[in-house]
């Protein structure tokens, strides 16, 4: 059963319309594309690399799990399955917070820091081929600040604090 809402809601113009099935259709398409590109330069999936390529950018290569599954809008659990694989293959540790003890640390490992090194090339022309090379150099601030106010407020907060090293 279709609940419909108590006020009359106003339907959507063909413009409107259009704007929507464009963001699904982008929404639809190309994550499995990025998602194919990753896996077959690192044998991971791109939420995978993303955590690795995010502890690459922090200090001492560690972050609070709770950081990552915000900036990245996933569940603990969904998080806590990727670092489990993550550290299977040794590219990851897992260590507990020494300031917090229920909380836990994801810590990059050497051989984590060389996969996200070396595959860096193809995450780059898979970045450029996907998103930047469509979108004219003159509108991507424009495009940034569009993206992030369509994040939910706390990823977006979450996102700022870990985008400081590239805004800051």
């Amino acid at each position: 059963m279709i609940s419909t809402p108590a006020t009359a809601v106003e339907e959507l113009t063909r413009s409107e319309e259009l704007l929507w099935r464009r963001f699904s259709a982008v929404l639809g398409t190309l994550p499995g594309v990025v998602d194919e590109r990753i896996r077959a330069a690192t044998g991971l999936n791109h939420f995978q690399y993303g955590v690795l390529d995010v502890l690459s950018h922090q200090p001492d290569r560690r972050l609070q799990l709770t950081q990552i599954a915000k900036s990245s809008d996933a569940s603990l659990s969904r998080l806590s399955h990727a670092i489990t694989r993550l550290e299977s293959a040794g590219l990851v540790t897992r260590e507990i917070c020494d300031f917090d003890r229920r909380a836990n640390w994801a810590v990059l490992t050497d051989a984590g820091a060389v996969l996200v090194d070396e595959s860096r090339a193809v995450y780059t022309q898979t970045i450029r081929e996907t998103l930047l090379d469509r979108v004219p150099a003159e509108h991507h601030d424009a495009l940034t600040s569009l993206l992030t106010s369509l994040l939910p407020g706390e990823v977006a907060e979450q996102c700022s604090t870990l985008d400081a090293d590239l805004t800051g």
